[in-house]
């Protein structure tokens, strides 16, 4: 690890950083999912509501 300190923080590289971040691709599978099931619920709900 090439942290270093600088001052009174310490800095490491942008790489470094973003190395340990994984798991994330999920969290957009999640929100699609749950965007496209929402719209469905409206659009039942409108049938529902409107359709008589």
């Amino acid at each position: 690890m090439t942290a270093h300190k600088v001052g009174d923080h310490v800095e490491v590289e942008a790489e470094e950083a973003r190395a340990g971040q994984s798991g994330t691709q999920h969290v957009r599978y999640i929100m699609v999912v749950s965007i496209v099931l929402v719209l469905i619920g409206f659009l039942a709900l409108g049938a529902f509501w409107f359709g008589n």
